[in-house]
């Protein structure tokens, strides 16, 4: 990935080039890619399409997870809590040794992965909480 260091910053398209700005700075990438019609047919990107489902899984249950705690996470998650949490659910999906590739899910995976996730990077709950507390999952009544 490009980082632009000069003095103009630019923002948008040029012929191929897209520049855009994040947290890290600015930024250029150069567009590019497979078509997305070849991507849902050809049988050569069913291994894609497997990784893009289970992935878009779970996206949709770490939005689950954080709607839940959206009050309590209002004043203290960090501005990259939503890939990190997507990260943790992708490696519980991949713990799923029930379902197939491709539709391996989060209740047959191993949702005891997510203990000790920290919903803000900077701010770690053991350096700012020193109350004894333990942390538990019942798969059973389903209590957290």
């Amino acid at each position: 990935m490009a980082r632009q260091k000069g003095i103009i910053k630019l923002k948008g398209t040029i012929g191929d080039i897209t520049f855009y700005k994040t947290q890290d700075g600015h930024l250029a990438r150069e567009k590019g890619g497979i078509n997305a019609s070849r991507i849902k047919n050809d049988p050569a990107f069913q291994r894609t399409r497997e990784n893009g489902s289970e992935f878009g899984r779970a996206g949709k249950a770490g939005k689950v997870l954080r709607t839940a705690l959206r009050g309590l996470l209002l004043n203290s998650a960090d501005g990259r809590i939503v890939s990190r949490l997507t990260q943790a659910m992708v490696k519980v999906i991949q713990a799923d040794t029930v379902s197939v590739r491709g539709l391996r899910n989060i209740i047959d995976g191993e949702a005891e992965l997510l203990i000790g996730f920290e919903f803000n990077i900077r701010g770690k709950l053991g350096t700012s909480m020193f109350a004894p507390y333990n942390g538990a999952i019942d798969r059973a009544s389903g209590d957290i």
